[in-house]
């Protein structure tokens, strides 16, 4: 896949109300994972493109002006600090070699202002080595987790969820704040057993955490490029939203997917650590 080194002019930071306060411009949009040609909403329109910003001060001054003008409450994405998803189009933890500066300097722009935190998700933990217990705030790394027997056929050859389910204490250890991502939630025949599983696993090896869920959302484009096997995996996200191709679950099914995902999550965690949920 070859990757085009480059300074971005699109230097803007968007709100968002979600996994973060807002969004930064990216470092890199694109990426090698394995989800590339299946559920990755950036591999809609980007195909196997990767475009590497060697402008990082600029990206980040990006940020800090447009926090200038934020008025930071208390809220889901966190009770002190304007949460900035430094990673939206790509993973920073799997890509975090091809970046113009190593990752924890970047991390530090963040961790040196007194308002500003980052957060990013990842289906790599094992590749996060880096020891953060000398910041001065946690930085949050979300690690994305799927039923194993999904992840084989929507996420081929990317890091084994027991792996991943291992690494969150070793991250904590590390100084990280972790939260879990189950993203994307995906209904399919007898789903509900299989998230019993991961939630039992999850207990039993990482304790309870906060979380965020997301349920899959399907595209034209993402349908042509996976195999038949994925293809009918998330076919029940098949209701066309917009001209774009945006396909989700149909709204009763989806509504009815939430509840049985919180009752069953009920079972080994307090709902309360569920940050949102849709």
């Amino acid at each position: 896949m070859p990757i085009k080194y480059q300074k971005t002019k699109t230097l803007i930071t968007k709100p968002n109300n979600n996994s973060a306060n807002c969004i930064a411009p990216n470092l890199i949009y694109g990426c090698f994972g394995g989800c590339v040609s299946t559920y990755c909403y950036m591999s809609r329109y980007n195909g196997d493109r990767v475009f590497v910003n060697e402008n990082v001060d600029d990206i980040f001054n990006s940020v800090v002006e447009w926090e200038k003008t934020y008025k930071k409450v208390p809220d889901q994405q966190d009770p002190k600090y304007t949460m900035v998803d430094i990673a939206c189009n790509s993973d920073l933890v799997l890509m975090q070699k091809h970046m113009p500066k190593p990752l924890i300097d970047y991390l530090k722009r963040y961790d040196d202002h007194p308002r500003l935190n980052t957060t990013m998700a990842t289906k790599y933990p094992s590749l996060l080595k880096l020891d953060v217990n000398h910041f001065n705030k946690k930085p949050r790394v979300r690690v994305s987790l799927m039923p194993q027997s999904y992840s084989d056929i929507l996420e081929p050859k990317m890091q084994k969820i027991s792996d991943r389910i291992q690494d969150i204490n070793r991250l904590k250890s590390l100084g990280w704040e972790v939260h879990i991502n189950y993203s994307p939630v995906v209904i399919h025949k007898g789903f509900i057993t299989k998230y019993d599983s991961l939630f039992k696993e999850v207990k039993d090896v990482a304790g309870e955490n906060k979380c965020e869920v997301i349920f899959l959302t399907n595209h034209k484009y993402q349908m042509l490029k996976a195999s038949e096997e994925a293809r009918q995996m998330m076919s029940m996200s098949n209701q066309v939203k917009n001209q774009q191709g945006v396909m989700r679950y149909e709204l009763g099914l989806k509504s009815k997917g939430i509840t049985h995902f919180k009752e069953q999550y009920s079972k080994y965690f307090n709902l309360e650590t569920i940050r949102y949920i849709f």
